[in-house]
């Protein structure tokens, strides 16, 4: 059964890296018109991408939880890049 949700999931995996890449194109229109990127396409993005990343570890038979709808859409992760950004801001600011 697993081989189904395999194809699935490759086909899911097809459409949603198409947005992906429509995110980004769009965001570094936003990023050089405006001068900063979108904090709302910058959050989902990052989600996506994490997305992405269940996905191929469910397809390469890596990890055996199936990704969303089967679970939670993914929480974005903050990392030290993100913080650091923030720290920054908030100084010049």
């Amino acid at each position: 059964m697993r081989i189904v949700y395999v194809i699935l999931f490759s086909i899911i995996f097809s459409f949603m890296d198409i947005l992906l890449a429509f995110i980004a194109l769009l965001q570094s229109v936003i990023a050089v018109v405006s001068g900063q990127p979108n904090e709302a396409l910058k959050d989902f993005g990052a989600r996506l991408g994490i997305y992405l990343k269940q996905i191929a570890e469910f397809v390469s038979f890596e990890k055996d939880e199936m990704p969303f709808p089967f679970s939670d859409w993914p929480e974005r992760e903050i990392n030290q890049t993100d913080t650091e950004s923030v720290e920054r801001t908030d100084s010049n600011g």
